[in-house]
């Protein structure tokens, strides 16, 4: 969402240096002119106001072993149909749990080395992490347990 957000105002700026450059007049959010453009170039799926975002390898030790609040990484595939209704349940808990509790996914196919580390052959794989250390897996689709275990281990 601040991904959006960013984008929505660097667009929004640049017209307003356009607008400013040409004299057209007084350039402002309000102007309907803007907003139609702005509006316009937001796609229109949800695609991009995921805050759970994928990690790799590289990431994995800073942003889950390392990290001081709990963390549940859902493992994914981009064939897994039953992985976006997990994802879709996490999304929800990362924006009521912000700051409390981390969300990410890791794809299997990117980062195979995670996935033989963690044993998450079985697809949706989903870990709860607290203070570096594996504390609980929920294997298949199960979007209504994720909740108890959030509270679980907040």
């Amino acid at each position: 969402m601040e991904q959006l957000m960013v984008s929505y105002r660097l667009v929004l700026t640049m017209t307003c240096l356009v607008c400013s450059g040409f004299s057209v007049g007084m350039c402002s959010e309000s102007d309907p002119l803007i907003k139609t453009y702005v509006s316009s170039s937001l796609p229109s799926d949800n695609s991009l106001v995921y805050s759970v975002q994928s990690i790799s390898e590289s990431e994995w030790d800073s942003l889950v072993i390392q990290s001081k609040i709990p963390v549940m990484v859902l493992f994914t595939a981009e064939n897994c149909s039953g992985c976006k209704k997990v994802q879709d349940r996490m999304q929800e808990l990362d924006l009521e749990f912000k700051d409390h509790f981390k969300f990410y996914t890791v794809d299997v196919d990117k980062e195979i080395v995670i996935e033989a580390q963690y044993s998450a052959y079985d697809l949706p794989t989903t870990i709860v992490f607290k203070d570096g250390e594996e504390k609980d897996r929920l294997i298949g689709v199960k979007p209504e347990i994720l909740r108890q275990l959030v509270n679980q281990y907040m």
